[in-house]
């Protein structure tokens, strides 16, 4: 069977055939022999290459999330990653946007500061949801207009965390 998907951003094409007890994975020219067992519901135990690798894997509205060796990645399929970045933001009755968060958690970093002109999926806030680290990027060029939370506050899903002034 073969998948494409986005990894943070970046389109991904494998393969992935049964083999014995085991699967092979195949990525461009790279072909890996590899043997998964459940830990838990969301944790995976995947022995290839003589290495053992725990994976965590949580669901997150149409991304997964998953964190391998101290890194987080964010995986979605490419036609729901491109319409979430034509589509952009809510707009606010006024003309800006408004930047919301998905999911609950708390914001560890913010990007961006007001007065501060921004590009389209340009990272703004950070936000920390099941000790996974969740980009929260913007959907269309303009100038941050006003930042309603600070780092270390505790967001609940949809609460708006910037208003950005679209550029002309």
């Amino acid at each position: 069977m073969e998948f494409e998907f986005l990894v943070d951003g970046a389109l991904r094409k494998v393969s992935l055939e049964k083999k014995d007890s085991g699967f092979v994975f195949r990525e461009g020219g790279t072909a890996l022999d590899a043997e998964i067992r459940p830990v838990s519901e969301n944790t995976l135990l995947i022995l290839a290459g003589g290495r053992s690798h725990l994976v965590r894997i949580a669901r997150a509205g149409e991304r997964t999330l998953v964190a391998l060796h101290g890194r987080e990645y964010a995986i979605t399929k490419p036609a729901a990653e491109a319409a979430r970045f034509e589509q952009g933001d809510d707009k606010a009755p006024e003309g800006e946007r408004q930047v919301r968060t998905p999911m609950p958690g708390k914001v560890i970093k913010l990007c961006v500061c007001p007065g501060e002109e921004i590009r389209k999926n340009q990272v703004l806030v950070i936000v920390e949801a099941m000790k996974m680290e969740n980009e929260i990027v913007a959907g269309a060029p303009g100038v941050v207009k006003k930042i309603f939370v600070a780092v270390g506050e505790f967001v609940d899903p949809q609460k708006i965390l910037i208003e950005i002034e679209p550029r002309p």
